[in-house]
């Protein structure tokens, strides 16, 4: 049960409490708190903790994660000797631990040290020493830290830690020698090492035969992570980050003898590798389901043809300091393109099993590797200045697709070409692209003139900051749109051309019976959303300044649960009609000046929509409350 806090003295026997505030101090006294066990303040706006919550002498649990204002924490939580777990990961503010944290003897689990300055009165990582720690710890501002502090910390006898994350926020010369003194013991499962400063990695990293997850970021001095003759194979690793390593050349220093030998990473699922320019790294992996990978030409297409036969999620990025003539880009484009359809005919046109691909700043082979994946559910482009014209062609490759998303190609126009439909000369529907498309969205496309025939499966549709768009629907569908209501009134000369399986076809994507959403943003040239169906639940306009009029195809949109418009100077007109808004639960109209008045059926439902925002003009005194009557007459 929630109590109100202006009650406090009924909270006195409570024992529970989890508080999400927006306040930046704790809203309650300690001292009808006293019989608290467990307080969680996760993800609260607190800036700092009472010092007299250390009187909680019973509490076992404190949860502060999340909380990205918050500062510190109480000077005398060393009095807390019942705690048992202590949550403050994701406290980003927080510079320092209170002193002697090392009188919670009964402490098992603090997911979050951050290492004081010393002589600050806070309290060192030598504090843990005594302290049977277990789950996940986090050690951060270890430039903070010497290296005998690192070797008091004991973290060797830390049986019970599971994941261990070390974080500097500037690297330094003595970074070596603290990260060897803070040896875990060889059963740890994940670690987690940022901004280090040294060269090479310590010894004990060969040990931690255990380990599932490795994730090393922003080490910019890191040149290897293993010394030469060392063997290594982390049987058990599943997942590998490697991020903003800028130096990294290779995973170990490796003699002239040894140049050509490989890795091997026998369990190994995800592989993420970005920000690495000078890494030269051969690896098997046969078990690799997962890629992000950034790279410059030809090594992205390296690593696609690799792992493309085992990979069910990819993400491949070229890498923006990446500089190439467009001789090269071909050339790298052509030897891409030889060495997919190799591995394609080896594996006999198998389907591979890629269901999510993302690609990002590719200059070439783009359109090839929408191609090579019907199993594909989930495809990101974003930033590919090689996709200039829609890939018809190859869409049709993607028989599995559900959702598409397109992301600042300025490059991109729309259709190769449109051929102008007779009508005499179909026989049966051309197959439709993306037969199984639910999801479109589509961003900053600054040069788009129209978009794909799209497919009748659609249901959601987003288009944002396209400024030269002049319709949703394609050229050709606009054509077979034409053409629809002749098949509809039963014209002879089409009748006698068409089987019914292509005036089906036809009508269906013509309407899009399964479309409930639609959103459209800073479309500067679309004049008019025309044709839409009734199928829609929701309607979203903003912010286009030549639309004048947002039409239905059948004069209905009986399903119609939310229509916002928003400053669309231009738009003169709503659709209107007697059951037109029937379902309507939400209405925003607003900044839309052309608009003197609102249909008659949308006034008629005005008093039971639930949610309604509206410029003054178009709110009637009676639907408003007397205090804001005012509001209802125009200042012209």
């Amino acid at each position: 049960m929630i109590r109100p806090l202006w009650h406090p003295s009924k909270y006195s026997s409570l024992k529970a409490l989890q508080l999400r505030t927006w306040s930046r101090s704790f809203p309650l006294k300690s001292k009808h708190l006293h019989h608290l066990r467990y307080l969680d303040l996760s993800r609260s706006y607190i800036e700092a903790l009472p010092e007299d919550i250390s009187i909680l002498y019973n509490l076992q649990t404190l949860n502060v994660s999340g909380c990205h204002k918050l500062c510190r924490l109480p000077r005398q939580m060393k009095y807390m000797t019942a705690l048992r777990h202590l949550y403050t990961h994701n406290c980003p503010e927080m510079t320092n631990m209170p002193a002697d944290l090392q009188k919670l003897m009964a402490l098992q689990t603090l997911t979050c040290f951050v290492a004081g300055l010393a002589g600050s009165g806070c309290s060192g990582v030598g504090e843990l020493q005594q302290l049977n720690l277990g789950g996940e710890l986090q050690l951060h501002q270890l430039e903070n830290v010497t290296e005998d502090d690192a070797k008091s910390a004991n973290l060797e006898n830390k049986k019970e830690l599971q994941e261990l994350s070390l974080k500097w926020k500037v690297g330094g010369r003595d970074d070596a020698r603290v990260l060897e003194g803070l040896k875990p013991h060889d059963g740890l499962q994940a670690t987690r090492i940022g901004s280090y400063g040294g060269t090479t990695f310590p010894t004990w990293m060969v040990i931690l035969l255990n380990m599932v997850e490795i994730h090393l970021s922003n080490c910019k001095k890191l040149q290897w992570l293993f010394n030469s003759g060392t063997s290594f194979t982390f049987p058990n690793l599943k997942v590998f980050t490697l991020q903003g390593l800028e130096c990294l050349e290779r995973l170990c220093e490796i003699t002239e003898e040894e140049q050509d030998e490989e890795i091997i990473f026998p369990q190994l699922e995800k592989l993420c590798v970005t920000g690495c320019p000078n890494l030269r790294m051969k690896a098997k992996a046969p078990k690799l389901t997962g890629l992000d990978f950034e790279g410059g030409g030809e090594d992205i297409f390296l690593w696609l043809t690799r792992y493309m036969t085992s990979l069910t999620n990819l993400k491949l990025q070229n890498r923006k300091d990446t500089e190439t003539t467009s001789a090269a880009v071909a050339e790298v484009s052509d030897l891409s393109l030889a060495q997919m359809v190799e591995v394609k005919e080896r594996w006999n046109h198998h389907d591979f099993p890629l269901a999510y691909m993302k690609l990002n700043g590719l200059k070439s082979g783009v359109t090839e590797l929408c191609a090579c994946f019907k199993q594909l559910e989930m495809l990101s482009i974003i930033n590919c200045a090689a996709l200039v014209y829609w890939p018809d062609k190859e869409f049709q490759s993607l028989i599995s697709l559900r959702k598409l998303e397109i992301w600042h190609c300025k490059q991109l126009v729309g259709c190769a070409q449109a051929p102008t439909i007779d009508p005499s000369t179909i026989s049966e529907p051309s197959s439709q692209p993306l037969p199984r498309l639910e999801s479109l969205m589509i961003w900053c496309c600054e040069s788009m003139i129209e978009i794909f025939k799209l497919p009748a499966s659609l249901r959601r549709m987003e288009i944002r900051y396209c400024s030269k768009l002049r319709s949703i629907f394609s050229r050709s569908l606009q054509q077979q749109g034409e053409s629809a209501p002749s098949i509809l009134q039963g014209s002879p000369v089409h009748s006698e051309v068409l089987s019914s399986s292509a005036v089906a076809s036809m009508v269906e994507h013509f309407l899009f019976p399964c479309l409930e959403e639609i959103e459209i943003r800073r479309c500067d040239s679309l004049t008019g959303v025309l044709d839409l169906p009734p199928s829609l639940k929701e309607i979203r306009v903003y912010e286009c300044c030549e639309l004048r009029s947002v039409e239905s195809h059948t004069g209905e949109f009986p399903s119609l649960e939310c229509l916002s418009i928003w400053n669309c100077k231009t738009l003169s007109s709503l659709p209107d009609g007697p059951q037109l808004y029937a379902s309507l639960q939400s209405l925003t109209l607003d900044s839309c000046p052309g608009i003197n008045r609102l249909p008659a059926g949308l006034r008629q439902r005005l008093r039971s929509i639930e949610k309604k925002y509206l410029d003054a003009r178009y709110q009637e005194p009676s639907l408003l409350k007397p205090r804001t009557w005012r509001n209802a007459f125009r200042r012209d």
